[in-house]
Protein backbone atom coordinates (compact mmCIF):
# COMPACT_ATOMS: atom_id res chain seq x y z
CA UNK A 1 0.00 0.00 0.00
CA UNK A 2 1.10 3.75 -0.87
CA UNK A 3 2.52 4.95 2.74
CA UNK A 4 0.62 7.52 1.96
CA UNK A 5 -2.57 6.27 1.76
CA UNK A 6 -1.79 5.07 5.69
CA UNK A 7 -2.70 8.29 7.52
CA UNK A 8 -6.11 8.19 5.80
CA UNK A 9 -6.91 4.71 7.07
CA UNK A 10 -6.09 5.70 10.40
CA UNK A 11 -7.97 9.06 10.66
CA UNK A 12 -11.17 7.23 8.76
CA UNK A 13 -11.08 4.52 11.35
CA UNK A 14 -10.73 7.10 14.19
CA UNK A 15 -13.85 8.88 12.70
CA UNK A 16 -16.08 5.62 12.23
CA UNK A 17 -14.99 4.67 15.84
CA UNK A 18 -16.06 7.84 17.42
CA UNK A 19 -19.71 7.94 15.67
CA UNK A 20 -20.73 4.39 14.68
CA UNK A 21 -22.08 3.33 17.68
CA UNK A 22 -23.91 6.82 19.39
CA UNK A 23 -25.59 7.27 15.61
CA UNK A 24 -27.41 4.04 17.01
CA UNK A 25 -27.67 4.59 20.37
CA UNK A 26 -31.30 6.43 21.71
CA UNK A 27 -30.30 9.79 23.85
CA UNK A 28 -26.90 10.15 21.68
CA UNK A 29 -26.39 12.28 18.53
CA UNK A 30 -23.68 12.87 15.72
CA UNK A 31 -23.65 15.93 13.66
CA UNK A 32 -21.36 15.39 10.35
CA UNK A 33 -20.60 18.76 9.06
CA UNK A 34 -18.62 19.19 6.06
CA UNK A 35 -15.47 19.28 7.69
CA UNK A 36 -15.97 17.70 10.94
CA UNK A 37 -17.88 15.47 13.28
CA UNK A 38 -18.91 16.30 16.38
CA UNK A 39 -20.43 13.53 18.78
CA UNK A 40 -23.08 14.41 21.77
CA UNK A 41 -23.07 10.90 24.33
CA UNK A 42 -25.49 12.83 26.34
CA UNK A 43 -23.04 12.40 29.20
CA UNK A 44 -20.79 15.20 30.77
CA UNK A 45 -17.78 13.16 29.40
CA UNK A 46 -14.51 13.97 27.13
CA UNK A 47 -13.57 10.61 26.69
CA UNK A 48 -17.11 10.18 24.11
CA UNK A 49 -17.70 13.96 23.50
CA UNK A 50 -15.68 14.37 20.44
CA UNK A 51 -15.28 16.89 18.05
CA UNK A 52 -13.01 15.38 15.30
CA UNK A 53 -11.86 17.35 12.60
CA UNK A 54 -11.18 15.75 9.22
CA UNK A 55 -10.40 18.66 6.95
CA UNK A 56 -8.15 21.10 8.07
CA UNK A 57 -7.83 23.05 4.78
CA UNK A 58 -11.12 24.00 4.48
CA UNK A 59 -12.66 23.96 7.50
CA UNK A 60 -14.41 27.43 8.52
CA UNK A 61 -14.46 29.29 11.74
CA UNK A 62 -18.45 28.56 11.57
CA UNK A 63 -18.03 25.02 11.79
CA UNK A 64 -16.02 25.13 14.74
CA UNK A 65 -17.75 27.58 16.21
CA UNK A 66 -21.08 25.48 15.67
CA UNK A 67 -19.93 22.38 17.20
CA UNK A 68 -18.18 24.19 20.55
CA UNK A 69 -21.09 26.31 21.14
CA UNK A 70 -23.26 22.82 20.91
CA UNK A 71 -21.38 22.00 24.25
CA UNK A 72 -21.19 24.88 25.99
CA UNK A 73 -24.86 25.20 25.47
CA UNK A 74 -25.27 21.94 27.10
CA UNK A 75 -22.30 22.57 29.71
CA UNK A 76 -21.45 19.23 28.59
CA UNK A 77 -17.21 18.23 28.89
CA UNK A 78 -15.31 17.67 25.66
CA UNK A 79 -12.31 17.15 23.74
CA UNK A 80 -11.34 17.99 20.34
CA UNK A 81 -9.01 15.60 17.71
CA UNK A 82 -7.19 16.67 15.37
CA UNK A 83 -4.10 15.36 13.06
CA UNK A 84 -0.87 16.81 12.55
CA UNK A 85 -1.89 17.32 8.60
CA UNK A 86 -5.10 18.64 9.70
CA UNK A 87 -3.38 21.26 12.04
CA UNK A 88 -2.84 24.10 10.00
CA UNK A 89 -1.86 27.79 11.86
CA UNK A 90 -5.24 28.52 10.69
CA UNK A 91 -7.32 26.08 12.88
CA UNK A 92 -4.43 26.19 15.74
CA UNK A 93 -5.75 30.10 15.40
CA UNK A 94 -9.34 29.43 15.72
CA UNK A 95 -8.61 27.09 18.56
CA UNK A 96 -6.85 29.43 20.44
CA UNK A 97 -9.38 32.35 19.73
CA UNK A 98 -11.88 29.98 21.37
CA UNK A 99 -9.52 29.61 24.38
CA UNK A 100 -8.54 25.51 23.48
CA UNK A 101 -5.15 24.62 24.40
CA UNK A 102 -3.54 21.17 24.00
CA UNK A 103 -3.97 18.34 26.35
CA UNK A 104 -2.19 15.46 24.50
CA UNK A 105 -0.41 13.73 22.11
CA UNK A 106 -0.49 10.34 20.31
CA UNK A 107 1.37 8.95 17.50
CA UNK A 108 -1.07 7.40 14.64
CA UNK A 109 0.67 3.63 13.46
CA UNK A 110 -0.11 1.02 11.78
CA UNK A 111 0.66 -2.77 10.87
CA UNK A 112 0.68 -4.68 8.03
CA UNK A 113 -1.19 -7.71 8.72
CA UNK A 114 -0.14 -9.60 5.53
CA UNK A 115 3.17 -9.71 6.56
CA UNK A 116 2.83 -10.27 10.38
CA UNK A 117 3.23 -13.32 12.33
CA UNK A 118 1.06 -13.89 14.89
CA UNK A 119 2.33 -15.19 18.14
CA UNK A 120 0.71 -18.13 20.45
CA UNK A 121 1.03 -17.03 24.36
CA UNK A 122 0.29 -19.03 27.25
CA UNK A 123 -1.50 -16.03 28.67
CA UNK A 124 -3.82 -16.17 25.75
CA UNK A 125 -6.01 -18.84 27.47
CA UNK A 126 -7.12 -15.84 30.17
CA UNK A 127 -8.63 -14.01 27.23
CA UNK A 128 -12.30 -14.14 26.59
CA UNK A 129 -14.58 -12.11 23.86
CA UNK A 130 -17.36 -10.17 25.23
CA UNK A 131 -20.29 -11.85 24.09
CA UNK A 132 -22.91 -11.47 27.26
CA UNK A 133 -23.71 -8.33 29.03
CA UNK A 134 -21.94 -9.49 32.13
CA UNK A 135 -18.64 -9.64 30.23
CA UNK A 136 -19.48 -6.05 28.35
CA UNK A 137 -19.67 -4.50 32.44
CA UNK A 138 -16.60 -6.44 33.03
CA UNK A 139 -15.26 -4.76 29.83
CA UNK A 140 -16.40 -1.37 31.32
CA UNK A 141 -15.28 -1.66 34.77
CA UNK A 142 -11.26 -1.83 33.33
CA UNK A 143 -11.73 0.96 31.47
CA UNK A 144 -13.58 3.19 34.24
CA UNK A 145 -10.55 2.18 36.54
CA UNK A 146 -8.69 4.52 34.29
CA UNK A 147 -9.95 7.32 36.20
CA UNK A 148 -9.12 7.75 40.29
CA UNK A 149 -11.78 7.21 41.29
CA UNK A 150 -13.49 5.12 38.44
CA UNK A 151 -15.57 6.80 36.12
CA UNK A 152 -19.17 6.79 36.37
CA UNK A 153 -19.80 7.82 32.97
CA UNK A 154 -17.81 5.32 30.95
CA UNK A 155 -19.89 2.28 32.55
CA UNK A 156 -23.13 4.05 31.98
CA UNK A 157 -21.97 4.87 27.91
CA UNK A 158 -21.77 0.78 27.61
CA UNK A 159 -24.82 0.27 29.50
CA UNK A 160 -26.59 2.52 27.20
CA UNK A 161 -24.61 0.63 24.14
CA UNK A 162 -24.52 -2.55 25.23
CA UNK A 163 -26.84 -3.93 22.75
CA UNK A 164 -24.95 -2.13 19.73
CA UNK A 165 -21.72 -3.34 21.08
CA UNK A 166 -23.10 -6.62 21.22
CA UNK A 167 -24.96 -7.14 17.70
CA UNK A 168 -22.71 -9.14 15.12
CA UNK A 169 -23.34 -6.82 12.40
CA UNK A 170 -21.23 -4.14 14.58
CA UNK A 171 -17.71 -6.36 13.90
CA UNK A 172 -16.88 -4.72 17.34
CA UNK A 173 -14.15 -7.13 18.94
CA UNK A 174 -13.69 -6.47 22.56
CA UNK A 175 -11.64 -8.63 24.96
CA UNK A 176 -10.94 -8.93 28.42
CA UNK A 177 -8.13 -10.57 30.20
CA UNK A 178 -9.51 -12.63 33.20
CA UNK A 179 -7.32 -14.54 35.74
CA UNK A 180 -9.21 -16.96 38.15
CA UNK A 181 -12.34 -14.97 37.37
CA UNK A 182 -11.43 -11.47 38.02
CA UNK A 183 -10.95 -9.06 35.21
CA UNK A 184 -7.90 -7.09 34.68
CA UNK A 185 -7.71 -5.66 31.29
CA UNK A 186 -9.01 -5.01 27.78
CA UNK A 187 -8.51 -4.32 24.26
CA UNK A 188 -10.99 -3.11 21.29
CA UNK A 189 -10.97 -4.33 17.76
CA UNK A 190 -12.75 -1.89 15.56
CA UNK A 191 -13.64 -2.39 11.92
CA UNK A 192 -13.77 0.40 9.53
CA UNK A 193 -14.46 -1.86 6.77
CA UNK A 194 -13.16 -5.48 5.41
CA UNK A 195 -9.56 -4.45 5.09
CA UNK A 196 -8.73 -2.24 7.90
CA UNK A 197 -8.98 -2.30 11.77
CA UNK A 198 -8.47 0.01 14.18
CA UNK A 199 -6.91 -0.98 18.06
CA UNK A 200 -8.94 0.98 21.06
CA UNK A 201 -9.23 0.63 24.86
CA UNK A 202 -6.21 -1.38 25.78
CA UNK A 203 -5.98 -0.78 29.10
CA UNK A 204 -4.64 -2.86 32.49
CA UNK A 205 -5.79 -2.58 36.21
CA UNK A 206 -2.92 -1.00 37.93
CA UNK A 207 -2.34 -3.29 40.31
CA UNK A 208 -1.78 -6.39 37.30
CA UNK A 209 0.38 -4.34 35.21
CA UNK A 210 4.25 -5.07 34.44
CA UNK A 211 3.38 -8.79 34.11
CA UNK A 212 2.58 -9.13 30.46
CA UNK A 213 -1.08 -8.94 30.11
CA UNK A 214 -0.95 -6.13 27.94
CA UNK A 215 1.58 -7.69 25.48
CA UNK A 216 -0.51 -10.72 25.37
CA UNK A 217 -3.99 -8.49 24.83
CA UNK A 218 -1.85 -7.27 21.83
CA UNK A 219 -0.73 -10.23 20.42
CA UNK A 220 -3.84 -12.14 20.78
CA UNK A 221 -5.63 -9.15 19.23
CA UNK A 222 -3.60 -8.69 15.97
CA UNK A 223 -4.06 -12.89 15.89
CA UNK A 224 -7.92 -12.35 15.67
CA UNK A 225 -7.38 -9.97 13.13
CA UNK A 226 -5.59 -12.03 10.88
CA UNK A 227 -7.96 -14.80 11.24
CA UNK A 228 -10.74 -12.25 10.31
CA UNK A 229 -8.76 -11.48 7.42
CA UNK A 230 -7.88 -8.27 8.00
CA UNK A 231 -5.38 -6.63 5.90
CA UNK A 232 -3.88 -3.49 8.29
CA UNK A 233 -4.57 -2.54 11.70
CA UNK A 234 -4.27 1.27 12.51
CA UNK A 235 -4.18 2.98 16.18
CA UNK A 236 -3.00 5.80 18.15
CA UNK A 237 -0.22 5.15 20.75
CA UNK A 238 1.01 7.46 23.49
CA UNK A 239 4.51 8.47 24.60
CA UNK A 240 4.49 5.05 26.63
CA UNK A 241 3.62 2.41 24.21
CA UNK A 242 5.20 4.08 21.12
CA UNK A 243 8.47 1.65 21.59
CA UNK A 244 6.57 -0.91 22.35
CA UNK A 245 4.13 -1.06 19.32
CA UNK A 246 7.40 -0.52 17.04
CA UNK A 247 9.20 -4.03 18.62
CA UNK A 248 5.56 -5.63 17.18
CA UNK A 249 5.91 -3.99 13.54
CA UNK A 250 4.22 -0.71 13.67
CA UNK A 251 5.06 2.24 11.76
CA UNK A 252 4.57 5.66 13.17
CA UNK A 253 2.56 7.87 10.75
CA UNK A 254 1.33 11.55 12.23
CA UNK A 255 0.12 12.99 15.31
CA UNK A 256 -2.93 13.14 16.87
CA UNK A 257 -3.40 16.19 19.01
CA UNK A 258 -5.84 16.53 21.69
CA UNK A 259 -7.42 19.80 22.63
CA UNK A 260 -9.99 21.34 25.36
CA UNK A 261 -11.00 24.06 27.32
CA UNK A 262 -8.57 25.32 29.19
CA UNK A 263 -11.01 25.34 32.45
CA UNK A 264 -12.22 22.04 31.58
Amino acid sequence: MNPTTKPKLIDLNFGVHATMIPKKANGMNVHQLENLTFVDSGLSCDTFNIIHINNGLNITPNEITLALDHFKRKSLDYCLWINSENLTEQVQAYLEEHSLSQQGSEMGMSLDLVTYEPLDLKKHQNILEVVTEEQLIDFANVIASNWTPPDPNVLEYYQKTAAHYLHQSSGVVLLVYYHEGTPLATVELFPTDHETIGIYGLATLEDARGQGIGSALMTFALKKAKELNYKNVVLQASADGLSIYQKIGFEAHNQYFEFAPTSQ
